[in-house]
């Protein structure tokens, strides 16, 4: 095979590979990179399988390959991040889970170290993936937005109820006062 094809061959890889990565990139809520230096296959596998339980998926990536990927999309301010070995993390599910997994992954393991990240299109540090890490669940935010926005009304019902509820005992005063006095 000449050497004129196979680097074409090449080119075109390298291309399918920074179109996919951009794929992922768009369809993910959320991405932690991280440098995976140290850490072991098993350790990667269970990574990995963790990962996946909350729909998050854990790629390997050329760093040449996720500068073009990111500069197409527009996200320069992660090129920073993109030394040494990098692990993507993106979240497809919940937008923090990518965050909360890796953060206690890295306690258990400290030679993972987050880089830092992206968020809904807006580049992140390190410490804001952390930090983000350690908000509650979207349902417990949710929960507690719905009981927020409950109890004022929650308060109008009852103070509604009470007044309803008087006026149901003045209006039955007068019906018995109006049947003595007419009896």
């Amino acid at each position: 095979m000449p050497q004129a094809t196979r680097a074409k061959g090449r080119r075109a890889e390298r291309e399918a590979k920074v179109a996919e990565l951009g794929r992922a990139l768009r369809a993910a809520h959320s991405a932690v990179l991280t440098d995976y230096r140290g850490l072991t296959v098993a350790d990667l596998t269970e990574l990995r399988r963790q990962l996946r339980k909350d729909q998050v998926e854990l790629r390997v990536v050329k760093n040449t390959l996720a500068r073009r990927a990111t500069e197409a999309l527009g996200l320069t301010g992660l090129h920073p991040l993109l030394e040494g070995p990098t692990a993507i993390a993106f979240g497809l599910g919940d937008p923090l889970a990518p965050s909360r997994i890796l953060s206690q992954a890295a306690r258990a393991l400290p030679q993972l170290q987050i880089k830092g990240g992206y968020l809904e299109g807006k580049v992140v540090s390190r410490e804001e993936v952390l930090a983000l890490a350690t908000l509650p669940p979207r349902e417990v935010l949710l929960a507690r937005l719905v009981g927020t926005l409950q109890a004022p009304l929650t308060r109008l019902a009852v103070a509604l109820q009470g007044n309803l509820r008087g006026l149901v005992v003045a209006l039955d005063q007068v019906r018995v006062k109006r049947e003595q006095g007419q009896g």
